[in-house]
């Protein structure tokens, strides 16, 4: 299995669980999303709307945990290697699991021999091992409204940190774009149609 299989299950669970968490004005969020007469969603189409959840999912209930973190929750020590692409010979798997100090001393020679990692071709995991910080990649197919997905994170970030001031929440934003599409896709962000996106305060209290 791979990770976003992994979390699509995870995220499913959370959605039945109508999106519990110690935030519940996120699940109020969601839910204004999707129109209750139609059972339609108001605005985002619904790859975007499944990367929001995904979003959240790891922000409230994962807290944001570094990539390799979220691999170790979501797979067993049987899975791990697999689902991060790592597969060694034979011979190198079982040197380094009886001579090491098991699975681990895969990832530390990961970290520190460039000619294993060249070998396995390897340097993506070793950038996911020993990077300082939780780093996500949200990826949606060319034309699928990235753009807009980014103004929901923001407005929906901005929106929770309205509601909880002292909660884990961003204030600010920066958005880059490759040279002069940035006048376009802030453009593109002025017109998104937050009021599809967010409950007003009288929807969000009732």
């Amino acid at each position: 299995m791979l990770l976003y299989e992994s979390l699509k299950s995870k995220v499913s669970q959370w959605r039945s669980a109508n999106y519990e968490s110690d935030y519940s004005a996120i699940g109020e969020i969601l839910d204004y999303n999707c129109d209750p007469e139609t059972q339609n969603l108001r605005y985002l189409r619904k790859a975007q709307f499944e990367a929001l959840e995904t979003y959240w999912y790891l922000r409230l209930k994962e807290n944001t945990p570094h990539i390799f973190d979220l691999y170790c929750r979501l797979f067993t020590p049987s899975e791990l290697l697999g689902s991060l692409g790592i597969h060694l010979t034979q011979e190198d798997l079982t040197k380094l699991l009886i001579n090491g100090c098991g699975i681990d001393s895969i990832f530390e020679k990961i970290k520190s021999d460039d000619s294993f990692v060249k070998k396995y071709k390897l340097e993506a995991v070793r950038e996911t091992l020993t990077l300082a910080y939780p780093s996500y990649i949200l990826a949606l197919a060319m034309g699928a409204g990235k753009t807009v997905l980014i103004g929901t994170i923001i407005a929906t970030e901005f929106a929770m940190a309205l509601e909880y001031p002292d909660g884990p929440f961003v204030n600010n934003a920066l958005v880059f774009a490759p040279g002069k599409t940035i006048l376009g896709a802030l453009k593109e962000l002025s017109d998104i149609p937050f009021e599809k996106l967010l409950p007003s305060v009288s929807t969000s209290s009732s």
